[in-house]
């Protein structure tokens, strides 16, 4: 009974550590787009400086999940629920990168179509970052049918996606001399796009780990 109190008291701090690492994440997401918004290049090199934290979070939770491995060799529900961790850290991993692509372009983008396209960022970006959070609660109190849920909302991004593509798609053609530096934005629209499918996979995994059945949610 000490050693099975054990095993969960140590899961649950590496559960929070999870949560930690989508929290530094969702801060990634906001200020590299707010560095892209309004073209500031310092907050923009603080940005991708900071990504070194979201990945060394990741290298300490893979860590912590292979030494309780390694000392508890969990079965069943227990196994597939450290398993759904370790798919979790990678999704957010990715989605710590998609910040720092946003920072990467901060002053790299025609003023005009920053100014088209800025609306479209945001609420995909605020509705990405919310799924994010949402997600990762569903997995810490192990609710099947919110991480459901959650999945469903990327249908609004990926309708928000479409939208800024013909946007951006349509100024290129009334001012094709502005093409160069209006490219960059399809790039960072799709990146934001995939936010929605890397929570819908954390959805999933979640989904799994409660049920031990393979959904698939996108």
């Amino acid at each position: 009974m000490v050693r099975r109190t054990q095993y969960q008291e140590e899961l649950k701090r590496i559960v929070e550590n999870v949560v930690e690492m989508g929290d530094l994440v969702i801060e990634s997401l906001n200020r590299g787009l707010k560095s892209l918004i309004e073209m500031d290049k310092d907050l923009a090199v603080e940005v991708i400086a900071d990504d070194e934290k979201i990945d060394n979070k990741q290298l300490l939770i893979e860590d912590r999940v292979t030494l309780l491995i390694a000392k508890e060799t969990p079965i069943a529900t227990d196994l597939r629920e450290v398993l759904t961790i370790l798919k979790i850290i990678v999704e957010l991993e990715r989605l710590g990168d998609h910040g720092k692509h946003l920072a990467e372009r901060a002053g790299k983008v025609s003023k005009e179509g920053l100014r088209a396209a800025t609306p479209f960022l945001t609420d995909m970006t605020n509705l990405g970052c919310q799924m994010v959070k949402e997600a990762l609660e569903s997995f810490r109190v192990q609710d099947s049918e919110w991480a459901m849920e959650i999945a469903k909302r990327d249908s609004y991004i990926d309708d928000k996606y479409v939208d800024l593509y013909n946007k951006i798609i349509e100024i290129i053609k009334e001012k094709p001399n502005k093409t160069e530096n209006l490219v960059p934005l399809l790039f960072l629209n799709r990146y934001l796009e995939r936010i929605g499918d890397r929570v819908t996979n954390i959805c999933e995994a979640v989904v799994y780990t409660i049920t031990s059945k393979h959904t698939y949610l996108n």
